[in-house]
This record gives C-alpha cells, sequence and structure tokens, in this order.
C-alpha cells in the first residue's frame, strides 16, 4: 500500500514538473506581439526578395544601365531603381504579382535618366546618415522599419503605430540631404 501511495505522488509531482517545464520552454501557446514580424514572415521576405530578383533577370533580361533594387518587408515588394521604359517597369509589376506571399507592390522604378556611380555613393551616404539617426534615437524602435533611399528619397517601411511612424518620419526627415520621405507602413493600432 506504502509504494503503490508514493508511487501516485511520485507521478503526479513528476507531471506537475513537466508542465512547468513545457510552459516555460515554449511548448505552451504562444502569443505573437502585433507590432512585429515572426521569423516565418522574415524567412519570407527574404525568399520573396530572391525570387523576385530571380524572375525580373529571367523576364527583363536586364538592359546595361538599368538598376532594379528589390525591398520587401511583411510581404509589401518595393522596386526602385531606373528602367528604360514606361512598358518595362509595367512588366516588372507583373512578374512581381505572381510570387506567393505578395501582399502588395510599391513600383517607384523611374525612367528618367540614368544614374552613375556618384548618385548611388551620394544615396548610399544619406543611407548610412539615416541609420546612425535611427540608432541614435530613443523614440522608437528602428527593428521596426527598413529604410531604402533611391534619389535622395527615403522609402519608410514598417508594421509600426501611427505615432511611432510619425517618430520615424520626423527623424529621417530631419537628416541633411534627404528630399522626400515616403511611408509604405502598415499601422498596428
Amino acid at each position: 500500500m506504502l509504494n503503490t501511495s508514493l508511487c501516485i505522488r511520485l507521478t503526479a509531482v513528476a507531471v506537475a514538473c513537466l508542465g512547468v517545464f513545457f510552459s516555460l520552454t515554449g511548448c505552451a501557446p504562444s502569443f505573437t506581439d502585433p507590432d512585429h514580424r515572426t521569423p516565418g514572415t522574415v524567412k519570407d521576405d527574404v525568399l520573396i526578395q530572391q525570387l523576385a530578383k530571380k524572375n525580373l533577370r529571367l523576364d527583363l533580361d536586364h538592359l546595361p544601365d538599368e538598376r532594379i533594387r528589390v525591398s520587401v518587408f511583411n510581404g509589401v515588394v518595393l522596386l526602385t531603381g531606373q528602367i528604360s521604359t514606361p512598358a518595362r517597369k509595367e512588366r516588372a509589376t507583373e512578374v512581381i504579382e505572381d510570387i506567393e506571399y505578395v501582399r502588395a507592390i510599391q513600383n517607384e522604378l523611374t525612367t528618367e535618366d540614368f544614374r552613375g556611380v556618384i548618385g548611388r555613393q551620394r544615396d548610399a551616404f544619406l543611407s548610412f546618415k539615416v541609420n546612425r539617426s535611427l540608432n541614435r534615437s530613443k523614440q522608437i524602435d528602428a527593428k521596426k522599419f527598413s529604410v531604402v533611399i533611391d534619389r535622395a528619397t527615403a522609402y519608410v517601411m514598417g508594421l509600426a503605430t501611427q505615432f511611432e511612424t510619425e517618430a520615424m518620419t520626423d527623424i529621417v526627415r530631419d537628416v541633411r540631404g534627404i528630399k522626400k520621405v515616403v511611408t509604405i507602413v502598415e499601422y498596428t493600432d
């Protein structure tokens, strides 16, 4: 009798300990923060970007002066750079639309004069200045955003509250050399 009672108690303690262990190690249901992308979403964004670049390269067969940059945040695709004709710009959007998990496309490709290395270096320097300002800011969580600079225009992509987006936009706008700020943000509030 004594052994049976002890065995039952030890089993109950072991089950309770396992329950605590599993709940602390992540086997319990988890609730995601709507303000942050999940690891699965980040992985999907990387796959969308890789597939978009590949499909654009195969379908459009880039001309020598064309430069297409593909940026993805939470399933939203941003196309920036230069392309030779409006028809090719439209075709770039069509190529991206067929990719799974693409939720929206913002095509900011231009058919203006092609820029050289100096213009692209200027954008790279602006990008450095913007990132430095964002990392110094205590108002926002910079991980909620991605900033793409093209022709001194800052494209702010992200998943945040309206307040955070306004704060982010103000920080980017205050960087010397930025001519325009375009927000492509999904609001969480």
